[in-house]
């Protein structure tokens, strides 16, 4: 046998033994990797079994076991790596392909497509030396599928970190070794005169993968252990029991013969298969209970603390219960819960001996930043990734340092909703073991209830301290409200009494007996022993009392006075008496005495007397104000000390003393405005009968000119026309015209006070009848064209011809428009007057605009009032009654329409509008067209 034979013998047995290791009835990659193991099994058995062989026969069927691992390692080798990585989602199709093509190169394995020849070859014994034509694209497949496995390989390394990134780079690293030492052996396939010297390199494969399960946690060591021993003994136990039977069997037995020895070789094997399962059980029972007496169930250990975490609501009490928990249950010696508080992490529960109490912060900082699980011993692998002198490497180094210092073997970050909000550190297993990949999983299921149970603690705390803050506020509140329900007590009691004070006030307008119902209610309504009003008397220059409380004590006391109290007067003297005083300075006043305000005028002895009487300690003297200053004073007089006054009482006293004032200068002006109404009375019945005498003076007045201005006006227009001979001078044609005119516009003013006397008397009537109102405007134009010219304006009518007949009365409605135009072309110095209508269907609108001297906008809305001008206009024309403008807005409001004017400002021109509905006007204007 040379060296080659036994580094495949060697790898064989090595990769059966791992495989046979990891091989469990649970987890999917520990049956997958079993698989891998055999695969590699058959293949280097298999390789073993032809360099061996002495004869073809049995080299050609360790060839046909060599190729059966050899196509089934890629296919299980590809199926493992897609567990590892965690790209078996993404790859399903893939390795279904990669099966079947497995599949198809197993059935043709057989055959000459594969191997033609096999015969014996330099120092290796037999070897193929004919391939088939299919081999060359299994070796295409082969190469393919592990090429592809090893890039998910190496991806996953670069994504992942810790430990993971470890265990992922040792299984690259054995892979690559075993894989490119291994395909070594294809060259000789091919009649390539190459020695295979990687296969020794497979064996290395088996080593590496074995260091990863251990110290990485691909597997759990402590079951590679136990498997070993029952498997170990299984083994020893078969091999022993088959050699004594056979020993037994032939030396009393006398099973020396060929058959005798087959016969006791099936008895024997038949024993051991029954038997095999049942050993296998009981021993691995045992090796459980010395291996895993202190087994933990993670499961109920889960469900155990998870009954903590949901049950406690109190933070303190759940995080201390909780941390105990932990360390009885997980068998480890301290266990510490650091809290956020604000911006920094406060120890809030510890469990177990020798715990930190501080941590620094450039450690929490690291831990915030981490925000994983951290296992310290895989940190310390982690740490000869980086170069030192880096930052990451310092981190990681002053990180390890303080946890080694303070004896910190794990670290759970505990992070809710992106924020880290506390922070768990273990320290080492009672054990002394490693945390393991169970205990690992199992704090990072328990994580997140962590998390959930602190956020419903800390909403428990919330709600704690608001009721205890909501508690304080409510009886700070019913404190207050106990104060406020007494102040309300007073000030209702102090309301009460001055809507009683009112009512007595109120009941009549006489000042003196409103001044001594108010002097009574002192006594009656606040309940004090009495009070005195006093006011100052400007001819005596002093204050003279108003009202004293009347009542069964008073009248007793007030005999004692020499004379009539009403009959005393206090000067307006500086340090007179302290009422005097109260009344110069405008301030409250109090003493115990009457007499500091009393005396004088009255003596002494006397006031004393009656305060002796009276049963009077205090007495107060308020200001009275009124709006033309301090009027006078009121004097309280009180059975309870000075020093018992409250403000209340103050404040019922200043309010009493307002109401004084008040009542006093609000009966003062009833009086003054009593005399002014009936002073206007007066005036306005003097008024009217002017008014009515100026009316009648006008209707006879304007009655009586009419008749002779008519006939003066008929001569005229008879001179004119020539009647009473042709008038041939020009000068005498022109003093005829100018004075026609002058009686047309005598004629219209009598017109208007014609028409003022009907309207105010109720007599005003209306002729209306279909019109065309832009006929009436032309008659109005030329009949003013004469003193338009004589002035240099222009003056324009421009007509709406759409607008159609109206119903109105014309003569009025003329009166309204030569008015209108008149004032237009008189108050326009230059320019121009534009005169227009306007039809909308609905209205006719009637405008006069001129560039005129204006009308201020403060006296637009005025103009329209009986005798009213407007200002600056008599410089203007000093004719002019203003009742054109009353007479136009009456006789328009009277046709149903609206009159108004508009002006910019002075100098800058006016325009006078009026509208008339016309609708009715419209159709019964066509109706007496149709009649006509």
């Amino acid at each position: 046998m040379n060296f080659f034979a036994i580094s495949c013998l060697t790898t064989a047995i090595l990769t059966f033994i791992l495989g046979i290791f990891v091989l469990t009835r649970k987890g999917v990659i520990n049956k997958l990797w079993f698989l891998n193991s055999l695969a590699i099994f058959l293949w280097t058995i298999g390789l073993f079994g032809s360099v061996v062989s002495q004869h073809e026969g049995s080299a050609l069927f360790s060839q046909r076991v060599l190729y059966i691992g050899t196509i089934l390692l890629p296919a299980f080798f590809f199926h493992y790596t897609l567990y590892l990585t965690n790209y078996y989602d993404t790859n399903r199709i893939k390795l279904k392909i990669v099966y079947l093509a497995t599949l198809f190169f197993l059935i043709f394995s057989f055959s000459s497509l594969f191997l033609k020849n096999i015969l014996p070859r330099n120092s290796f014994g037999y070897w193929p030396v004919a391939t088939g034509g299919m081999y060359a694209y299994f070796v295409i497949f082969f190469v393919a599928v592990l090429a592809y496995s090893l890039f998910l390989l190496y991806s996953s390394t670069r994504i992942n970190v810790g430990y993971k990134k470890k265990r992922l780079q040792y299984m690259l690293y054995a892979s690559l070794v075993g894989i490119i030492g291994g395909s070594t052996n294809f060259l000789l396939d091919f009649d390539v005169d190459f020695y295979p010297a990687g296969n020794f390199f497979v064996s290395l494969y088996a080593i590496l993968m074995a260091y990863a399960i251990v110290k990485y946690r691909l597997m759990n060591i402590r079951l590679i252990v136990t498997r070993s021993i029952l498997y170990t003994v299984l083994v020893g136990a078969v091999a022993s029991f088959f050699s004594l039977s056979v020993f037994l069997a032939s030396t009393y037995l006398g099973a020396n013969t060929q058959v005798s020895k087959i016969f006791v070789y099936i008895v024997a094997a038949t024993i051991v298969v029954f038997a095999l399962d049942p050993v296998k059980r009981v021993w691995a029972r045992i090796t459980d209970s010395i291996f895993y007496k202190d087994k933990i169930d993670y499961q109920k250990v889960l469900q155990r603390v998870g009954l903590v975490l949901a049950r406690e609501i109190d933070l303190q009490d759940l995080l201390q219960k909780f941390v105990d928990s932990l360390v009885k249950e997980l068998k480890i010696k301290k266990v510490s819960f650091w809290l956020a508080t604000n911006d920094h992490y406060e120890l809030t529960a510890k469990s177990g001996v020798d715990i930190a109490t501080s941590l620094s912060v450039d450690f929490i900082n690291f831990v915030k930043k981490h925000r994983k699980l951290i296992v310290l011993d895989e940190f310390l692998r982690d740490k000869e990734n980086f170069k030192e002198n880096t930052a990451d490497y310092q981190a990681i180094d002053y990180f390890i340092q303080e946890a080694e210092t303070k004896k910190i073997e794990m670290v759970l970050p505990i992070v809710e909703t992106e924020r880290l909000t506390a922070i768990m550190f273990f320290g080492a297993k009672q054990s002394g073991d490693l945390y393991s990949s169970e205990e690992i999983n199992f704090f990072e299921v328990l994580m997140p209830q962590i998390a959930t149970a602190l956020e419903k603690s800390k909403l428990y705390e919330d709600v704690e301290e608001l009721n205890r803050s909501l508690q304080v506020k409510v009886e700070e509140r019913t404190k207050s409200l106990s104060v406020a329900n007494l102040s309300l007590e007073e000030r209702n009691k102090f309301l009460t009494t001055m809507q009683g004070v009112s009512t007595l006030i109120s009941r009549s307008l006489d000042l003196n007996k409103v001044n001594q119902a108010i002097a009574n209610s002192i006594a009656s309504e606040l309940g004090y022993v009495g009070g005195l009003l006093s006011f100052v008397d400007k001819e005596s220059n002093s204050l003279k009392m108003a009202a004293i409380t009347q009542n069964e004590f008073t009248a007793q006391v007030l005999k004692m006075l020499p004379q009539d109290p009403f009959n005393y007067r206090s000067l307006l003297q500086e340090g007179y008496n302290l009422g005097v005083q109260t009344f110069m300075s405008g301030k409250i006043n109090m003493s115990a005495k009457i007499s500091d305000f009393l005396s004088p005028p009255v003596s002494k002895a006397i006031i004393d007397t009656i305060q002796k009487v009276l049963g009077v300690k205090s007495v107060v003297c308020i200001p009275v104000y009124s709006e033309g200053g301090i009027i006078g004073v009121v004097q309280f007089f009180l059975k309870i000390e000075q020093t018992k006054i409250s403000s209340m009482d103050i404040e019922t006293m200043t309010a009493l003393t307002n109401q004084v004032g008040i009542v006093s200068s609000n009966l003062k002006l009833y009086n003054n405005l009593q005399k002014a109404n009936r002073d206007l009375q007066e005036a306005n019945m003097h008024l009217r009968d002017l008014d009515k005498a100026k009316s009648e003076f006008l209707s006879i007045a304007s009655h009586q000119l009419r008749t002779p201005i008519s006939a003066i006006k008929g001569y005229l227009s008879m001179l004119m026309d020539g009647d009473f001979g042709k008038v041939t001078s020009p000068r005498i044609k022109e003093v005829l015209a100018g004075v026609y005119e002058s009686s047309n516009r005598l004629a219209r003013q009598v017109d208007i006070f014609l028409d003022v006397s009907r309207i105010e008397s109720g007599h005003l009537k209306l002729d209306k009848h279909p019109i065309q109102i832009n006929n009436l405007i032309d008659s109005v134009v030329a009949e003013l064209q004469n003193q338009v010219i004589k002035k240099g304006l222009k003056l324009n009518f421009k007509a709406d011809k759409s607008t159609p007949m109206i119903v109105a009365d014309p003569d009025k409605i003329r009166n309204v428009i030569i008015n209108l135009v008149d004032n237009a072309v008189k108050y326009t110095p230059q320019g121009a007057v534009i005169v227009s209508t306007k039809y909308d269907q609905d209205f006719l609108t009637f405008m006069v605009k001129d560039t005129g001297i204006g009308i201020d906008p403060a006296e637009v809305g005025g103009l329209f009032r009986k005798f009213v001008r407007g200002s600056g206009v008599a410089q203007i024309h000093t004719g002019g009654s203003g009742l054109g403008l009353f007479i136009a807005q009456k006789m328009i409001k009277e046709h149903g329409g609206q009159i108004w004017a508009e002006s910019e400002g002075k100098g800058l021109g006016s325009t006078f509008q009026f509208t008339l509905p016309f609708k009715d006007g419209l159709k019964l204007a066509t109706e007496e067209i149709k009649k006509a």
